[in-house]
């Protein structure tokens, strides 16, 4: 991984997710509720994103069959994105410094980690911290 794309997951995997959870709950101080609810919360929202990126990617619990009626549909409307062809254009997505989803799904990766950590910590799951 060269040092362009490791910076870039770096900023979007872990800078992001700790400003994002230093505002939620400095903000939830100031407006007087329980910051560990809402860093609880980011972590349902978290863990909800990264559900429906899993979903849009995987087209859920459907075999691979279902959707070739669909795929030869779009591929003679020319929605396909493989040149009308009616292939998975998100077959080769791009790393995350050219890809919304990608950073969407590092974003969501990081946050989702830190403030489980967060949980169990506030939560007093981890002894002796």
């Amino acid at each position: 991984m060269d040092r362009r794309r490791a910076a870039a997951y770096a900023r979007v995997g872990v800078a992001y997710p700790v400003a994002a959870v230093v505002a939620v709950a400095g903000g939830a101080a100031l407006l007087g509720v329980d910051p560990g609810l809402a860093v609880l919360a980011l972590s349902m929202v978290a863990a909800a994103t990264l559900a429906g990126l899993l979903v849009s990617e995987t087209g859920g619990m459907r075999p691979p069959e279902a959707d070739r009626g669909r795929q030869q549909q779009r591929g003679i409307l020319g929605l396909g994105g493989n040149g009308g062809s009616g292939g998975n254009a998100d077959a080769d997505l791009p790393d995350v410094a050219r890809s919304r989803r990608a950073r969407l799904r590092v974003f969501s990766l990081g946050l989702f980690v830190l403030t489980v950590a967060l949980v169990l910590l506030l939560g007093g799951v981890v002894p002796g911290l």
